[in-house]
């Protein structure tokens, strides 16, 4: 069975119990292990079973799962996305996490969209050190797309 990693990588508003972006947990099992001693609220957590259940079976690597929120008034949302993914695979899912939330605000260049098609053509082979290769210069060029995009703000 596979160990699945839990990390907070998107905040929107303020999260109520404080999580941190540093903030890790791990699915060991039916085992949630908090070796920071983080806190964790039962909301987040009841989001989580079918996607856990699903990378555990190895369907998937990784996903997105978002708390359903603390508040039912849209201009005080608070909510957090957080990623889960295989620990043998941790660094891909990172970089294809930061490559996803990066491509929402800005778009897509194309040589970042050729680099991220070659890395899930090696995921689907399953090749996972070059997918992570590419994903990582697909993700470089984003970030340098992006910071152009700023500048000319």
């Amino acid at each position: 069975m596979n160990k699945i990693k839990i990390k907070p990588v998107e905040f929107i508003g303020e999260c109520p119990i404080s999580l941190k972006m540093e903030d890790e947990f791990q699915i060991n099992g039916m085992e949630l292990e908090n070796p920071n001693k983080s806190s964790i609220c039962f909301a987040s957590i009841s989001q989580m079973p079918i996607s856990i259940w699903q990378l555990q079976g190895g369907n998937r690597f990784f996903a997105h799962v978002s708390c359903p929120g603390c508040t039912t008034e849209l201009e005080n949302e608070n909510r957090v996305v957080f990623l889960l993914g295989h620990v043998g695979k941790w660094a891909l899912c990172q970089s294809i996490s930061e490559y996803l939330r990066l491509s929402k605000r800005y778009g897509e260049p194309n040589n970042a969209q050729a680099l991220k098609n070659s890395a899930i053509e090696f995921q689907d082979l399953g090749e996972f050190q070059q997918a992570e290769s590419k994903m990582n210069s697909a993700l470089h060029a984003l970030q340098s797309f992006c910071t152009s995009e700023e500048k000319k703000s």
